[in-house]
């Protein structure tokens, strides 16, 4: 794995080319847009890398985002836009994560997380997913309120119902 910096990253992203093997301190999504602005249009690919914190909080994703055998420490997508989709597969996640107030993939585009491990509670508060979310295989050590926050008004919205299949940890905690 090769140790690299945030701006060696993101000019690697900005062209078209996926993350592959890579050791990152942290890498923060807003350089990829200009001041003020929100909107990230290039597709976002990591493979096989660790990122140490990631950040994509109030940033709207209109190509795939997709992180594939990734080893994450903190990671805040806050109101983070998947317009055309996330998926994060057989990743592990050692620190907190939120993806609170987010969401809002545009059909057919899928909110996918397959094969991963969250060690923190994931914090699912106020997302709304219009496309599908499909969860499988995961393991959430400290669980999550991805169906929890019943009958308030920050429930986690789903247009479609979604598809989650062995995974495993309380899924229906409360709070945010």
């Amino acid at each position: 794995m090769n140790a690299i910096d945030a701006s060696h990253a993101l000019d690697l992203l900005q062209s078209g080319q996926p993350l592959q093997d890579v050791h990152l301190g942290a890498l923060d999504f807003h350089s990829l847009v200009g001041h003020g602005q929100t909107e990230v249009h290039v597709p976002i690919i990591a493979r096989d890398s660790r990122i140490g914190t990631l950040d994509s909080s109030s940033l709207v994703f209109h190509h795939s985002v997709i992180f594939e055998r990734c080893h994450f420490g903190t990671t805040v997508c806050w109101a983070t836009y998947f317009r055309a989709g996330a998926q994060f597969i057989e990743c592990t996640f050692d620190g907190p994560v939120t993806f609170e107030c987010g969401g809002h993939n545009e059909p057919p585009a899928s909110f996918v997380l397959t094969d991963c491990m969250f060690i923190h509670f994931v914090n699912f508060f106020d997302c709304w997913y219009l496309g599908p979310v499909v969860i499988r295989r995961c393991h959430f050590v400290a669980g999550t309120n991805l169906l929890g926050n019943v009958d308030q008004p920050f429930v986690t919205s789903f247009k479609i119902p979604p598809v989650i299949e062995d995974t495993t940890g309380t899924l229906t905690m409360n709070g945010g």
